[in-house]
């Protein structure tokens, strides 16, 4: 008896040491764009830690008006998730600075934001709101001050609701002006530090989109670090990952090239024929005609190719080899964990592919399994 009862009690501790393991494995969030609307229907639900609807876009006055059909048009989504217990964050956007300055130079307009974001946070089924505001030129002191009173604010509201929603900031990274604060940040549930955009569509040199280091003005490490200087714990903190990539017509097949024009998106997977137009390339097809290479330096992958008309053509994306290297440096620096920008861009391979590399999702079950262990013990 005595022996089968350590037997059990070694049995329970695994669990329970199993269960913290798994609570400490890096979150992974995904993002639904609205231009993808049937995206999340095959996407695994149930292993996603957070789902952010993008997005609602934010006015100069104040106003929220453009929200792509949100919440009339989205009644399956709503049940999708709260069948499979997935918290979902509606995405507040707000990326001119004209009408950022606007905004938050009236007492009235900041005013009904804030009214109009605690409405939607209070929407049943909501979990949480995000603040994906991304102004990169300069802003005046006293605007930028205005505008973290109104993230403090929207925090302690959402806070107090019943039950307390989300709030968590989208971190812009190379930005003149500073939006936030340690002080500000407090406040903050979570924040997704960019990881990606080190080079963008109009770069003069082609290079990687989002790397793990090297000398690009954004990479995983120093938005780690920024995140750091802020104060904000690392269990707080998550990366953006791209699904997508770029491509450019460049000078040369020297790496990094100098480019020739502006670059064009690439997804990781194709996309509907609809969207095309807008995203008329996808990396696979790409690497299965021109071939890949991995980039120790960075921890991205790119491929290289000479058109017929004697043209150089250079395309940089995030592929297995690049998720595991950053799922890596997630994991060794103990990171809150990854949040991938855009569900559906990758045909749900990579995303699948980091939700089982880290494990599942939730440990929610585990009293139960306990309990039925138990209940089945002589």
């Amino acid at each position: 008896m005595i022996f089968r009862r350590l037997g059990w009690g070694l049995i329970l501790a695994l669990l329970l040491y199993q269960a913290s393991a798994r609570a400490e494995a890096p979150k992974a969030w995904a993002y639904l764009g609205w231009w993808l609307p049937d995206s999340w229907r095959s996407a695994p639900l149930g292993e996603l830690d957070r789902l952010l609807f993008f997005q609602l876009e934010v006015e100069a006055d104040g106003a929220i008006t453009e929200r792509h059909g949100w919440p009339e048009a989205w009644t399956d989504l709503q049940q999708a998730v709260k069948q499979h217990n997935t918290p979902l964050d509606l995405t507040l956007t707000l990326l001119d600075p004209a009408a950022f300055k606007r905004l938050f130079s009236s007492q009235e307009a900041t005013q009904r934001l804030l009214d109009e974001a605690v409405e939607l946070g209070a929407e049943m089924g909501v979990a949480g709101l995000q603040l994906d505001i991304e102004i990169y030129s300069f802003i005046p002191p006293d605007t930028i001050k205005r505008y973290r009173n109104f993230v403090q604010t929207l925090s302690e509201r959402l806070h107090q609701q019943s039950p307390p929603r989300n709030l968590s900031v989208f971190f812009p990274m190379g930005t003149e002006s500073q939006l936030y604060d340690a002080a500000t940040l407090e406040g903050v549930d979570q924040l997704v530090l960019q990881g990606y955009d080190a080079h963008w569509l109009g770069s003069q040199v082609a290079g990687p989109v989002a790397p793990l280091t090297g000398p690009e003005a954004v990479t995983w490490e120093k938005a780690v670090a920024q995140g750091a200087l802020l104060g904000v714990p690392k269990e707080r903190l998550l990366l953006g990952f791209p699904l997508f990539g770029y491509e450019w017509p460049v000078k040369e097949r020297k790496l990094r090239s100098v480019t020739r024009g502006k670059g064009v998106h690439t997804t990781f997977a194709p996309l509907p024929a609809s969207l095309q137009q807008d995203f008329p390339l996808n990396v696979q097809d790409q690497v299965r005609q021109y071939g890949a290479t991995h980039d120790p330096v960075s921890g991205s992958s790119y491929y290289q190719f000479k058109r017929k008309n004697g043209q150089w053509v250079e395309g940089w994306f995030e592929d297995w080899w690049a998720l595991g290297r950053k799922s890596d440096y997630l994991l060794n620096e103990q990171l809150g964990g990854i949040a991938f920008f855009l569900l559906g861009y990758d045909g749900g391979q990579l995303v699948d592919y980091f939700l089982r590399r880290r494990g599942p999702r939730s440990q929610d079950s585990t009293p139960d399994r306990i309990q039925k262990i138990l209940d089945a013990a002589p």
